[in-house]
């Protein structure tokens, strides 16, 4: 990186690590010809003339421009954009590839070329893996994280489960720093936005989108720093065209672009059977045979794969099958749209933070809806806890017993008491059930559910597991 005036002094690797761990503090704008920058650039510059530079310097606001310049067109540049004292020239691009950064563009696959450098055939034992369920939407959620630093990330999480899976960031003792969603969901409601507000991690999504909440707009090849370690994002559109996966540690997580013996749906969100099919053989089945594939999703129990046998295996994408047979046969499927498409998009689309007054988002568990006692006492905590109804089903001496009750909690006793109260209440109203251990709650809850409430749920493990955590209690 060269200067010819007084201004800020960086070096290429300098430059890399902003990029890599701070990227909404810089904008990178590449004054090369659009054939070079097609070629090879990094991840999330802009390709921009010599007569829109003012326009986008000045909309810099409080960020640090990075302006790239084949070395003859120096002396130009400077003197078009003045003695400034917030911009790094950078004339010595060719730097950034021989330092093996990441890069985006069609002329070369330094995405591909790094990881497989890197890659391990096994899982490290210095990295911490965790893998949750969603049952509803049958959707993975991904915790990784660095075991020497404690710097972790959050994948694909979902809005019913946040409380879940933040318990789990806490119990490991872990520094939440990167939400990453893979891609734009149709099935269920991202948890990305709610988390960001708990824990002031960033979010991370393809910059193909715009969402309100994103604080990294993602590119191909862009990197995301945990400790010593890297997450890659690929670009692999096709199930939608937001689609990334995310390579870390031997490991890629393929969002709905690779499934387990299969792929996502291609006919909404402008999706593509053609994209997808070169997402997948030229991006993913490039990748060395034993890189270990996590899904987005499965429906059938199975909870990882590998390249290798993808390409042997799977039925749609598998090596020897052609891009029109994966064409023909994605066309052909009829699939219903989504249950949750009308209500996820709009939400994902502004980061999860949905506009519904409901407070609380229970998972369902054999078809009970359920909520944990950590969700009840932050729900109570908060100036929301007003718009819930904590209904307690034990009986009357319980109530005052042993155990106690929490605070505004109301006594209807199940039985005929239980009945008479549901049949004349608002099927509307958000409630939770409480008993001593989760079984007549459980019981009220579906009651509740048959005569048509929309928005009961228990709560698991009741007054016990509620003391056991020494939650707030009153006897009185």
């Amino acid at each position: 990186m060269e200067t010819s005036f007084k201004t800020v002094k960086l070096t290429c690797e300098q430059v890399y690590n902003i990029w890599a761990t701070e990227p909404e503090l810089l904008q990178i704008l590449d004054f090369r010809s659009p054939a070079e920058f097609s070629q090879f650039h990094i991840p999330g510059a802009k390709n921009i003339s010599l007569a829109e530079a003012p326009f986008a310097l000045r909309n810099l606001q409080e960020k640090l421009a990075v302006v790239i310049v084949q070395p003859e067109n120096e002396g130009t540049i400077v003197e078009h954009l003045g003695p400034r004292d917030d911009y790094v020239l950078m004339t010595q691009c060719q730097r950034w590839p021989e330092l093996r950064q990441p890069l985006a563009g069609h002329g070369i696959q330094a995405t591909i070329l790094n990881f497989q450098k890197n890659i391990g055939a096994d899982m490290k034992n210095d990295i911490i893996f965790h893998q949750l369920f969603e049952p509803e939407s049958s959707t993975y959620t991904y915790i990784i994280a660095d075991k020497k630093t404690k710097e972790a990330a959050i994948i694909d999480p979902v809005l019913e489960t946040v409380e879940r899976d933040l318990k789990l960031v806490e119990e490991l003792g872990l520094k939440l720093l990167y939400v990453l969603d893979t891609h734009v969901h149709a099935d269920h409601i991202t948890g990305s936005g709610i988390i960001k507000q708990r824990t002031g991690a960033k979010v991370a999504l393809s910059a193909e989108v715009a969402v309100p909440t994103v604080d990294i707009p993602l590119e191909d090849g862009q990197e995301l720093i945990l400790g010593d370690k890297k997450i890659k994002a690929i670009e692999t559109p096709g199930h939608t065209d937001t689609c990334m996966t995310f390579a870390f540690e031997g490991m890629v997580f393929t969002g709905d672009a690779l499934l387990i013996r299969g792929c996502g749906r291609t006919d909404f969100q402008q999706g593509s059977s053609a994209k997808l099919y070169d997402s997948v053989h030229e991006k993913l089945f490039a990748l060395p045979d034993d890189t270990i594939v996590y899904p987005g999703h499965d429906y059938r129990g199975q909870t990882s794969s590998s390249i290798g046998v993808e390409k042997q295996f799977n039925p749609r994408l598998g090596s020897t099958r052609s891009k029109d047979e994966f064409v023909k046969i994605m066309s052909e499927l009829k699939l219903a749209h989504p249950k949750k498409i009308h209500v996820a998009v709009p939400a994902n689309l502004a980061g999860g933070l949905v506009t519904s007054s409901l407070v609380m988002h229970p998972q369902v568990v054999d078809g009970i809806p359920e909520v944990t006692c950590q969700d009840v006492d932050h729900c109570v905590k908060t100036h929301k806890g007003a718009k819930v109804r904590l209904i307690d089903v034990r009986n009357p001496d319980e109530f005052v017993g042993e155990y106690g009750h929490i605070k505004n909690a109301e006594l209807v006793i199940l039985g005929p008491d239980l009945t008479r109260f549901l049949e004349a209440g608002d099927r509307e109203e958000e409630i939770v059930f409480i008993c001593r251990s989760g079984g007549r709650s459980g019981s009220a809850t579906a009651e509740s559910l048959k005569l048509g409430y929309k928005h009961t749920m228990n709560m698991v493990g009741g007054m016990i597991r509620w003391n056991e955590l020494g939650l707030p209690v009153e006897k009185k």
